[in-house]
């Protein structure tokens, strides 16, 4: 009987932590579900702040274009351009430029609101 109690106990020992192995498993998987939610959604809103701007048509850019099957050359385009805008202005842009562009986004944003 005794080692039938301890056999016993070893189950229960067993099903608790497998319970607990469940548990911490479905907060992994919620918590990346989350940030992959949040970085979709991130790039959502970059992408639409990029529309607002001229750099797609000067890219021949139209809304509805798929850039990764069927227009990888305007995407590369876009990409190229973004890097080299990036490269002129990251060593020299100040707090002060960034608060600048701060202000002319909102601005803008108030004046073309959707």
């Amino acid at each position: 009987m005794n080692q039938q109690k301890k056999l016993a106990k070893t189950e229960i020992q067993m099903n608790r932590l497998r319970a607990q192995k469940a548990a911490l498993s479905f907060k992994i998987k919620h918590q990346q579900n989350s940030e992959r939610k949040a970085r979709t959604r991130t790039l959502i809103q970059m992408g639409g702040l990029l529309e607002i701007t001229p750099l797609p048509s000067i890219c021949n850019i139209n809304l509805g274009d798929d850039l990764q099957l069927d227009h990888p050359e305007k995407s590369a385009t876009l990409l190229g351009l973004l890097l080299h805008i990036s490269e002129q202005i990251i060593d020299t842009v100040s707090s002060d430029d960034l608060e600048k562009f701060r202000k002319i986004g909102v601005n803008y944003l108030k004046k073309n609101a959707r």
